[in-house]
């Protein structure tokens, strides 16, 4: 361990917990708080438009007390589009349109007002970005054939929301948290330095990323999917042109910029780094994606761990291995980061919160994914 890295930030490295499986979590009732949309009915201004040509939305659960002038905004996952069939099917749905959204929100985990349930953070005010572009709120591009038009805006989507929740009391920020699930995890890393562009200097500002740690891993067959995936994506959504530019300056593929243990080293802002090493979704989509697996030999394993062979287990401990030696120089190196890094079969542990805070949530020297040490100014 760095000698000089604050140890209360250092939670849970490289710790093996016991835990309950991952399907289990989903079956709990939560104590959830529901959350009106937000349009941004300013954001055709900057062109900033869901896949659909819709406008983009937030939902803000107003802080209070000790925690008025304090933000923690939460990027909304949901996975991605490659290509224009995909897009264009996602376009249809809540996940490229506001018009399918449910215009009420559940607020659970991360996000609860419950002090009980969510003790760092139940008074702040808390916001959700509604994720509605397809490629973590990074692109910037758009499609239109004669036929069919799509948007990729994520970038300006990102930028209208903080435009339109500046004068709502974030520009007067004390401190300010960026965090976000999965596809939004990913966009904690992509976006963490340029909030500070938008908030006083003497805000505190951090970032968070759950389940965002996506890995450049080679699938059973060998194959680069989730590489050959995010350069397909990268191209048709003009991310690589928002990439953090000391990252893609560095590198022969700038494009690999967009996975996070290549772009972790440039973020200047602190980082903690929330996630699985035996992370369910890279499980099944980047180590054993199904075109690696045309017979189903992994079928019952990906249904249930308990039912892996002695072969698989061993792959599955080298993918769990592999994660933490690209976390290494991060935990080696970072003087004002952390992480909580366990073994549960889980993909997104933040926004529940059986995951996040409960009696019996995963621990490591008796703390929790929620930690006060961790946005202490």
């Amino acid at each position: 361990m760095n000698q000089n890295m604050p140890t209360q930030l250092v939670i849970g490295c490289f710790i093996a917990l016991s835990c309950a499986p991952w399907w289990v979590y989903s079956q709990n009732g939560d104590n959830r708080t529901l959350v009106n949309m937000t349009l941004v009915r300013n954001a055709s201004v900057l062109g900033a438009y869901c896949l659909d040509g819709s406008l983009p939305a937030y939902h803000l659960d107003r802080g209070f007390g000790a925690g008025a002038r304090n933000w923690l905004l939460q990027f909304e996952g949901g996975g991605w589009c490659n290509d224009i069939p995909s897009c264009l099917e996602r376009a249809k749905t809540h996940r490229g349109s506001t018009r399918f959204m449910n215009k009420l929100e559940v607020f659970s985990g991360i996000l609860s007002n419950n002090a009980s349930l969510n003790p760092d953070f139940y008074n702040w005010n808390r916001v959700k970005l509604r994720y509605c572009d397809g490629a973590s709120f990074a692109g910037d591009a758009k499609f239109d054939n004669g036929t069919s038009l799509l948007y990729f805006r994520g970038q300006r989507i990102w930028r209208a929301i903080i435009q339109d929740l500046l004068p709502k009391g974030l520009g007067q920020a004390r401190k300010a948290l960026l965090s976000g699930c999965s596809a939004g995890g990913l966009a904690s890393f992509l976006h963490c330095d340029n909030l500070t562009n938008y908030l006083p200097k003497n805000t505190s500002v951090k970032c968070l990323s759950d389940a965002g740690f996506f890995l450049d891993e080679r699938d059973i067959s060998l194959n680069h999917s989730m590489r050959s995936f995010y350069e397909s994506l990268i191209s048709l959504h003009g991310v690589e042109q928002n990439l953090d530019k000391s990252c893609t300056g560095f590198r022969y593929y700038p494009a690999q910029c967009f996975f996070p243990q290549y772009a972790l080293k440039y973020i200047r802002t602190p980082f903690f780094v929330l996630n699985s090493a035996y992370d369910v979704y890279q499980f099944h989509h980047i180590l054993v994606p199904p075109s690696a697996d045309p017979k189903g030999h992994w079928y019952h394993c990906k249904l249930n761990p308990a039912a892996c062979n002695a072969a698989q287990i061993r792959i599955l401990q080298g993918f769990r291995k592999d994660m933490l030696l690209a976390l290494s120089f991060f935990y080696r190196h970072s003087r004002r980061g952390g992480m909580f890094i366990n073994s549960c079969f889980a993909h997104c542990q933040s926004e529940s919160q059986e995951t996040w805070f409960a009696a019996d949530s995963p621990r490591v020297n008796n703390k929790s994914r929620s930690t006060k040490s961790y946005h202490r100014p």
